[in-house]
């Protein structure tokens, strides 16, 4: 309590459990969890907050998992906006990859490089075009085939890719490419306790920055912090983690200068993804995979307890299973993805011409209750941690 009088903080702890705010456990005074109310989500008081905290929040769509995003909070787009100020000067360029929150950031900070972002997503790209200005420019593209040649030149090159081996070679092997010689790429890893053999890992994307004429100049342990997305705190509890920081991703910033030219080939890459295609409800963003043909008959598989894949790891054998994604990590196996995604479609205007529409409806209808609900409990988590850092 730093410094409060323990015999006012006794009379204050007695007034609270009286109140039934807390309950007395062996000598511990515990939140009566029981008695908590629900945060209206809609308050007005709730704002700063979250502008306080999570970069432009209530300014993006709220991340797919499927997309593999994290976004940095306040505290990482300051620390990334005042590390560009100390890396270029006035007159140099910069480019981003796959960072679209620090590109809002800087479209309103009053910096005088030019900016430049690579981004494929046409809705994101729609919302950052409103804000972005003479200094900053939007290309759409994706990274992992897009060319130089299109991107042009800079001074420095800062990214976010996913991190895993085969994405960060894609962005590593492009952003050497763009980058002119003297220049810096700034970029964020997981740090050594991310995962088993993640040390491995590192080394050799270290060495695969070495092929591209790229020498490591710093490494920074756990500079970037993350604000754990909504399909996250689904997947956590769903695997019987409770109460947890919502800010506790951390990233380490490693920062390379481009030493030469070298003309090393762009792997081969597959997305994933790429058969993935998603409608929005009520804010539920929910994808179909259409790479496989409808079944005579309509089922659905459950692939996981409660429907909530427990783990957001690109590596867990079940997503391969999954042929619905939604933004609160539930997935699903259905027999006839096309017809599903077809009435996914005309989810606000049903067309009722089959039984089979009227199942897809009410299927989606309980998705979609459960997660709008569930991402209030989501926003409630990320409150109660922002205002303890506030106090």
């Amino acid at each position: 309590m730093q410094g409060l009088d323990p015999v006012e903080l006794l009379i204050l702890l007695n007034t609270l459990t009286e109140n039934n705010k807390l309950k007395k456990d062996d000598d511990y005074w515990v939140i009566n969890e029981e008695r908590i109310l629900t945060l209206d989500m809609n308050e007005p008081d709730l704002n700063p907050y979250f502008k306080k905290y999570m970069g432009h929040f209530d300014f993006l769509k709220s991340p797919h998992p499927l997309d593999f995003e994290w976004r940095n909070t306040n505290k990482s787009l300051n620390y990334l906006t005042e590390l560009i100020s100390q890396l270029n000067r006035p007159e140099d360029s910069v480019l981003l990859m796959g960072m679209p929150t620090l590109f809002a950031n800087l479209s309103l900070k009053d910096i005088p490089q030019k900016v430049m972002l690579v981004e494929r997503n046409g809705p994101i790209i729609d919302t950052l075009s409103k804000i972005a200005n003479d200094r900053t420019k939007i290309i759409k593209a994706d990274i992992f085939t897009a060319k130089s040649t299109d991107i042009g030149k800079h001074n420095c090159v800062i990214m976010d890719p996913p991190w895993y081996t085969l994405h960060l070679f894609q962005f590593v092997w492009l952003a050497a490419k763009c980058l002119k010689v003297g220049g810096t790429m700034v970029i964020s890893i997981p740090p050594m306790n991310t995962r088993p053999n993640i040390d491995r890992e590192r080394v050799e994307w270290f060495d695969f920055c070495q092929k591209q004429g790229l020498c490591l100049e710093s490494l920074q342990p756990s500079k970037l912090q993350y604000a754990m997305p909504f399909f996250e705190f689904n997947a956590l509890r769903s695997a019987g983690v409770k109460n947890i920081l919502p800010f506790w991703r951390t990233g380490d910033v490693v920062t390379f200068k481009k030493m030469r030219e070298t003309d090393t080939q762009r792997e081969l890459f597959i997305e994933e993804t790429s058969e993935w295609h998603e409608q929005i409800i009520d804010n539920v963003r929910i994808r179909v995979n259409l790479s496989t043909t409808d079944a005579p008959e309509f089922e659905v598989d459950n692939l996981v307890p409660l429907d909530i894949l427990p783990s957001v790891s690109s590596r867990d054998p079940i997503r391969k299973q999954a042929n619905i994604f939604t933004s609160g990590n539930r997935i699903f196996k259905v027999s006839r993805p096309h017809e599903f995604f077809k009435y996914l479609k005309t989810y606000s205007r049903p067309t009722r011409e089959s039984e089979n529409e009227e199942i897809i409806h009410n299927f989606i209808k309980e998705i979609v209750n459960f997660e709008k609900q569930e991402f209030n409990d989501y926003l409630n988590c990320i409150y109660y941690e922002m205002e303890r850092q506030s106090l």
